[in-house]
């Protein structure tokens, strides 16, 4: 009786292919990444094979599946490849590489990231932060691919990302991005809308600190924290348990102060729902340039205890986030892309994050990423030292 379509004889064995390198970390990483395919006696590839071909040709400044290909079958970087990983197969066509990243569970994906955060500080400032692809909206779906990044700002590298569902928004995304965190020790800043009580608690749960602004979506929070300074101010803050620094920074005929006060949170009306809260700043930000000024106050509340250095400098640093942005949209040209299936928009996205994370690391060129990556191009040698000591 013959077989089903696609059922493999029992005496027909799938492929076993052989890593040159199968002891690297690159290799022994890649391959906890589980296969998606059926394998066959004609699955040609193997998963590490595609994964190292499509990371490697981006870290060397390929943007889409023609340029990778292009790029993984010259003569030289062919014979690189295959002293890395089993390109017995040949190199996998371009529809071939997409298919099979587009199948790949992106959670599956997360160790490149995780590898990051093992190296990453344990101290410090953790930013969390949204992004949308704008490339990966399709006809039959409303909104593009929206992604929730954790940046680790003293290492520069992204540490971890979730997707958000279309049904659903950053707050429900936001526990699940810090399930995949350690961040003990650490102060995780977010925009106003993570100032929610799961989102604190999911820090906190972790042994985290955190410093969230508090604006109209907590409105009888901020009322209550806004009557507390106007009271501080009322008496100059004497006899108030209370702690400030301030910052005076001047650049291209523009000079920029901002005041960080810290004060007891305790007494504050509801406050002990906000697991961990110690204490309530209030950050006033006073712009002038020529004859123009521009004054903003922002609320917070925080876990830190009357430490308004760390305030502050956690404060100000939340938004190198915006450096990561810039980054995909610069270096990748990650808005540009049209990849509507929103998995393989999502790994690529992830595998992007992984390589500006090595590029990042590396010192011994001061230059741009772009040069580092015209310099992976041409040079064998400084790929290995990429690979090897960047990652």
């Amino acid at each position: 009786m013959g077989l089903k379509k696609g059922q493999m004889p029992t005496h027909i064995q799938p492929k076993q292919f052989q890593h040159p390198q199968e002891n690297s970390s690159w290799v022994t990483i890649l391959g906890r990444v589980d296969d998606p395919r059926e394998l066959s006696c004609n699955t040609k590839h193997s998963i590490i094979t595609i994964l190292f071909i499509a990371f490697t040709t981006m870290l060397c400044g390929a943007k889409n599946w023609e340029e990778t290909h292009y790029l993984a079958t010259g003569e030289d970087f062919t014979r690189w490849l295959g002293s890395y990983v089993d390109i017995s197969g040949g190199i996998p066509s371009k529809w071939t590489l997409e298919r099979v990243i587009s199948l790949i569970p992106t959670a599956t994906l997360h160790p490149l990231l995780m590898q990051f955060r093992d190296h990453a500080q344990k101290i410090g400032t953790i930013a969390i932060d949204g992004k949308t692809l704008r490339g990966s909206r399709d006809w039959d779906k409303k909104h593009p691919l929206h992604l929730l990044h954790a940046w680790s700002v003293e290492d520069g590298v992204c540490l971890a990302q979730v997707s958000v569902d279309q049904k659903s928004n950053e707050i429900t995304a936001f526990p699940e991005l810090i399930s995949l965190l350690e961040i003990k020790g650490a102060v995780i800043t977010a925009d106003a809308i993570h100032t929610q009580k799961a989102s604190i608690k999911a820090v906190v749960d972790k042994k985290g600190n955190y410093a969230f602004p508090v604006k109209e979506n907590q409105s009888n929070l901020l009322e209550d924290i806004q009557l507390l300074f106007r009271e501080a101010d009322a008496v100059q803050f004497r006899r108030i348990d209370a702690a400030h620094t301030e910052t005076v920074e001047k650049k291209g005929g523009r000079v920029e102060s901002r005041r960080y006060e810290l004060l007891s949170a305790q007494g504050l009306p509801g406050i002990t729902d906000w697991v961990g809260c110690r204490c309530v700043g209030r950050v006033k930000r006073k712009r002038s340039k020529g004859d123009k000024t521009t004054e903003e106050t922002v609320y917070y509340i925080t876990s830190l205890d009357f430490d308004a250095e760390q305030f502050g400098k956690s404060v100000r640093e939340h938004w190198s986030v915006e450096s990561l942005h810039w980054a995909l949209d610069v270096t990748f040209r990650e808005d540009g892309h049209r990849y509507q299936q929103r998995v393989e928009a999502a790994n690529l996205s992830l595998m992007r994050k992984t390589a500006l994370g090595v590029l990042t690391r590396d010192t011994t060129t001061k230059k741009g990423k772009a040069t580092k990556q015209m310099k992976a191009v041409s040079s064998p040698a400084y790929r290995d030292h990429l690979l090897k000591n960047c990652f």
